[in-house]
């Protein structure tokens, strides 16, 4: 057997558990290391027919006049092989991202997310040199470990796994397979085209390192792991720290916050908003970060980061940090109201409340009631307490503004009898 196929034989049987057969997709570009990938993958199953389903997937960006072209050629590749092929055109203009690189390897990741079936490992072709540059990248835009340790080998995705199998090889040792068996690939122009960060790096700084250090690239991506391993630490002192913080699903303890060294509290916070998925903050809005978790208990402070659409928000309320989107925070319409029948849930442009009234006097369920935003000044009539006023109402519940003024507020004839499933009217009841 082949090095190579032995390789990626391995690097599949340390996959535990291995599903039998196991199901993978080459993410195939039609270049000189996704061809070669192609290649093992479907040797490999040659000679284990029964342990393998090989399929590959393109994603055309239709950033080259040549990319209908190159689209062709990984069909016809695949079908003299006679092997599932799928391809998808994306329109990079629809992806958010600071470069037209970003938004290319967002919209890439998201089919793949989409694509993947349960259980299913995507194969790509990233090799030593992909490794080398990637930390070069992040270390002249300030990565912190996370992004120094750059490619990780593996990682869950969508409903399966990804898997670089050749990341640690070296490129010349592709090229050497592919000449010794005769392949055939398509050469992007781009390539030689150094305006793009990953070209300049590749094709004006390595070479010039590799001439005064012959083993750059080995070390650069020996670094690469060892950061990796760092990251894991990382991670793991995070979860234990995050067991410290009381969590709930949206806040953390502020006084349990505090109480760690700043670049503990740095670390759990970057975990846990990894962990939603929700975007890291720049080093100014790490600072500001830092400064609301020592506000006055009372303070109300906020702090935005992230692109226009996907704006994320820190706020705190008494003793409790609130990271969440945006849209989470949002109030209903000031002039917002509907008629409700009745019947849960409640939907509302805050989400959904699942929730039923019955006048208990009568046992009456209503077909129709009244719902509006909060407009101030209410007042809502409890058994053993009277008529009193709601906003005091909703301060002795501890609430936090933002959520006070997500309350539906629900009338019957004129009378409030509701807020939502926080306060309910002497005379009702919630079923």
């Amino acid at each position: 057997m082949n090095p190579l196929v032995q390789q990626l034989q391995q690097a599949l049987d340390n996959l535990q558990p291995a599903a039998d057969p196991q199901k993978i997709c080459i993410a195939f570009s039609g270049g000189l290391d996704s061809r070669v990938l192609l290649e093992l993958a479907w040797l490999l199953q040659q000679q284990t027919p029964e342990k393998l389903e090989l399929r590959a997937l393109h994603i055309n960006h239709q950033l080259s006049p040549n990319a209908d072209h190159w689209a062709d050629f990984c069909r016809q590749t695949c079908a003299q092989k006679n092997l599932s092929f799928s391809q998808f055109q994306i329109d990079t203009r629809q992806y958010s991202g600071a470069s037209l690189e970003a938004r290319a390897r967002q919209a890439r990741y998201q089919i793949f997310s989409q694509e993947l079936q349960a259980g299913e490992l995507l194969l790509q072709a990233h090799h030593r040199k992909d490794q080398a540059e990637t930390l070069l990248l992040r270390l002249l835009r300030g990565a912190g470990t996370q992004g120094l340790a750059s490619i990780p080998i593996q990682r869950p995705l969508g409903q399966g796994q990804l898997l670089r199998p050749l990341l640690n090889t070296p490129r010349e040792t592709l090229e050497a397979f592919a000449r010794e068996q005769q392949l055939h690939w398509i050469e992007d122009e781009s390539n030689q085209k150094d305006h793009f960060d990953r070209n300049f790096v590749r094709l004006n700084i390595l070479p010039l390192l590799a001439e005064r250090f012959p083993a750059a690239e080995q070390n650069l991506a020996l670094s690469a792991r060892l950061a990796g391993e760092s990251q894991q630490l990382q991670q793991d002192l995070a979860e234990l720290d995050l067991q410290q913080v009381n969590p709930d699903r949206s806040s953390l303890s502020i006084t349990a916050l505090i109480q760690l060294p700043d670049y503990r509290r740095n670390n759990l916070l970057r975990h846990w908003l990894q962990k939603h998925d929700l975007p890291l903050p720049s080093l100014k809005h790490w600072q500001q970060l830092d400064h609301l978790c020592q506000a006055r208990e009372d303070a109300q402070p906020l702090v935005e980061w992230g692109e226009a659409q996907h704006r994320t928000q820190a706020r705190r309320h008494r003793d409790r940090l609130y990271i969440q989107t945006a849209d989470h925070f949002q109030p209903l319409p000031q002039n917002w109201q509907t008629t409700w029948n009745n019947q849960p849930p409640l939907q509302t442009p805050c989400g959904y409340f699942n929730l039923q009234l019955q006048c208990t006097a009568t046992g009456e369920i209503p077909k129709e009631l009244q719902v509006t935003s909060r407009q101030g000044g209410e007042t809502i009539r409890l058994q053993n307490r009277g008529s009193r006023d709601v906003k005091r109402l909703l301060q002795e519940l501890n609430l936090p503004t933002w959520q006070r003024n997500q309350l539906p507020f629900i009338w019957h004839r004129g009378k409030l009898i509701a807020v939502g499933n926080r306060l309910i009217a002497e005379g009702w009841e919630a079923l």
